[in-house]
């Protein structure tokens, strides 16, 4: 069980290794697809749920389509919009299609195939991908753009708004280290090129993983030994929970139980959603007013 849930983690992480988008499903027949003036924007189809947020908070009422997310699901704002995917089924291409929108936004490696078809047939398409807090802002741009709003003055808007909590000091340094761990086992923690060890240099912390190379297929995530945890010790310790209890006996677990940050109580648990995947921009938000709290 410990196995799979770090498979399910892994898949949420890298959003990667996914498979071919268009099995098992019907020939379209391409000739009868309405052709769309790219320049004259006013359905969008949204595959991520952090597009979802920022086409919201542009043009709600040019969004048509959504992915089903946990993210989405309770929010009154979505609750009348179809839904193309769930969960971590592909979109169903077919239902985009016969929504006839002007753009799908998905992201750079997750939704390639995807777009591709949808490019064929001559629907505009926009992926993405977030790396750090300058893609964000960039990503809310770009999109602003599309949808023929004043782009510059929307985003910082949009950020000021929305996560007002991530603004912080440029030289913002307390020297606080800390480890995040995405996963206990096996120890997976993120380095300075993902997302969740940008947000932490964003805030000062000295992430003792930041300058770690991967040597695995995960881009921006490092494998640790127990031994390496316990050697480094750091101040802090951030765990990943992408379920409520989830490594709640770490503290009593050897040789975890001797580090300096669970003796001293300096141990965090930090949802998935806003520092690991970005999710949503309040669950951005969230993650940020959580780490200004353990500063």
């Amino acid at each position: 069980m410990k196995l799979l849930n770090f498979f399910y983690l892994i898949v949420f992480i890298l959003l990667s290794s996914c498979s071919s988008l268009i099995s098992n499903k019907k020939e379209i027949n391409y000739k009868d697809v309405h052709l769309i003036n790219k320049d004259d924007i006013k359905r969008v189809v949204t595959l991520t749920s952090l597009s979802t947020d920022i086409v919201s908070k542009i043009s709600s009422e040019k969004l048509v389509a959504i992915p089903g997310s946990s993210l989405l699901n309770n929010n009154d704002e979505f609750i009348d919009l179809p839904r193309i995917s769930q969960g971590r089924t592909p979109p169903n291409i077919e239902k985009i299609i016969s929504l006839e929108p002007d753009l799908v936004i998905g992201t750079k490696g997750f939704h390639d195939k995807i777009l591709k078809k949808l490019e064929d047939i001559n629907i505009q398409t926009f992926s993405y991908e977030l790396d750090d807090w300058d893609s964000l802002e960039e990503n809310i741009n770009l999109i602003s753009s599309k949808l023929e709003i004043n782009s510059t003055e929307k985003s910082r808007e949009i950020i000021n708004r929305n996560v007002k909590e991530c603004l912080v000091n440029n030289n913002l340094n307390n020297n606080v280290s800390v480890v995040v761990l995405a996963s206990t086992k096996p120890i997976l923690s993120p380095n300075s090129k993902s997302w969740a060890g940008n947000l932490l240099k964003r805030f000062g912390f000295n992430s003792l993983t930041k300058d770690l190379d991967s040597k695995s297929e995960y881009r921006g995530y490092v494998n640790l030994s127990p031994e390496w945890l316990v050697k480094k010790d750091p101040d802090k310790l951030i765990i990943i929970q992408t379920r409520p209890g989830q490594y709640g006996d770490f503290e009593e677990s050897k040789p975890f139980s001797n580090l300096r940050a669970v003796k001293s109580n300096q141990v965090y648990r930090f949802n998935y959603y806003g520092l690991i995947n970005a999710g949503s921009l309040d669950s951005i938000n969230n993650a940020c007013s959580k780490l200004r709290q353990i500063l």
